[in-house]
């Protein structure tokens, strides 16, 4: 065991990445990985699609930059395709290059709107980026010290389907959840609420996925109260749950998408798709120097024919499936997996030190990470403020399905050397 352990800790210094294609990175050594962290969950295309290169090339050489007070032939383009794929009625489309930043213009967007309104609610476990707004939006920063310059957030508990409140089941817990949120709506805080701002599934905490019935319930009550849903996608948009949309999947539409990552194809660009019947934002009021950067503009256009062109979605979906039974029948024989999570390809399991108790084993998961490098595997970790007990499975969603057999593989060895090893 000292042997391994040596060998996984001179793995702790970060790997140089110099090259990539397709599913695979590679570093600095000459290694090469399968990528399962889609860089960050960017890459749902895969890396340095040719098509994407390709049309990012051909707009360098027209036009690289613009100000945001003009139109740009790759941006009228793009805002046609976006509205293409939109969710039903969001066809105002705005853009940035990050998804914190996208974040915000979903708020700024929200605020306009209801001008009489001071106040925005998030989920507990919600992340919605590292800006100072989206940090206040997020679940707390430990010995946070931008505090007393961020906007006011109220979190509302959310339902957990592994670890239910008070022995309930997930109807129960649900049911708990709604009346607790429209309670706050309604006397928990001072005045009207703006926005309720939840990501479908969330991501860094803890990759929840919350029963069909919260989803419907969440825009009942924004309905009912005026407060209008922002979901948050950067994560869960562009094919990754087999869907276009997470809202697609669950069959809620909210009033405002923010969307980011697996739309530009590797290159950044962020933003918000709105409602129709929204007010857009006065002149000066949303305006980046490089928020419409054409190089990133072009491979996003690029990026969503190719998604549409390869059928990822559909192959998300079918690989999702493949992933989550191979993850279920691992699951019989890994007592470490407490927990499966999908769909598609936003796959992660939760290592637990024992299935009753459910405490998380925090050493394992990161010894599945490191050990995951030795076998030429990036898998995803969530480290976030000690969450970090969750293992993510989310490749490019163009992955042969060798390659993702052979990471399932990967993982079920490396599993097993550690159970091994806690024995």
């Amino acid at each position: 065991m000292n042997n391994i352990t040596n060998e996984i800790s001179k793995m702790e210094k970060k790997i140089t990445l110099v090259r990539a294609q397709g599913s695979f990175v590679f570093d600095d050594t000459g290694h090469r990985y399968i990528d399962c962290t889609s860089q960050a969950w960017s890459n749902n295309l895969g890396a340095n699609d040719p098509r994407v290169i390709e049309a990012a090339i051909a707009q360098i050489r027209e036009l690289t930059h613009a100000r945001p007070t003009f139109d740009t032939p790759i941006l009228l383009k793009l805002n046609k395709k976006m509205q293409e794929v939109a969710p039903e009625n969001l066809t105002q489309v705005g853009y940035c290059l990050h998804g914190s930043l996208g974040g915000e213009m979903a708020m700024k967007l929200a605020f306009k709107n209801r001008p009489e309104a001071r106040n925005l609610i998030t989920l507990q476990d919600g992340y919605h980026g590292r800006s100072l707004a989206t940090l206040a939006a997020s679940w707390p920063h430990p010995n946070n010290p931008f505090l007393p310059i961020e906007p006011r957030v109220t979190r509302v508990p959310h339902p957990d389907p592994y670890r239910p409140r008070l022995g309930m089941d997930s109807e129960q817990e649900v049911r708990l959840c709604l009346e607790l949120l429209e309670d706050t709506i309604r006397k928990g805080v001072d005045g009207p609420v703006a926005a309720v701002m939840m990501e479908p599934i969330q991501g860094n905490g803890g990759h929840i996925e919350f029963p069909r019935s919260y989803y419907h319930g969440v825009r009942d009550i924004c309905n009912r109260t005026g407060a209008l849903l922002i979901f948050d996608e950067v994560q869960t948009g562009f094919g990754r749950l087999g869907t276009m949309w997470a809202s697609d999947y669950y069959g809620v539409t909210p009033d405002i998408t923010v969307f980011g990552k697996g739309v530009g194809g590797g290159f950044p660009l962020a933003g918000i798709l709105a409602h129709k019947d929204l007010t857009w934002f006065g002149e000066g009021e949303d305006a980046l120097t490089f928020g419409q950067f054409p190089p990133s503009l072009a491979a996003a256009h690029a990026t969503i024919e190719a998604i549409q062109n390869d059928g990822l979605c559909e192959r998300a979906a079918e690989q999702g499936k493949y992933a989550t039974e191979r993850l279920l029948e691992m699951q019989e024989r890994r007592k470490l997996i407490g927990n499966v999570r999908c769909p598609g390809l936003f796959v992660a399991i939760e290592l637990v030190k024992d299935r009753q108790t459910k405490e998380p084993a925090r050493w394992a998961a990161h010894q599945v990470y490191l050990r995951g490098i030795r076998h030429g595997v990036l898998f995803g970790e969530s480290r976030y403020l000690g969450l970090g007990n969750l293992i993510k499975v989310k490749p490019p969603l163009d992955i042969s399905r060798e390659l993702l057999a052979r990471s399932l593989d990967v993982l079920d060895e490396v599993l097993g050397e550690i159970e091994d090893e806690m024995s």
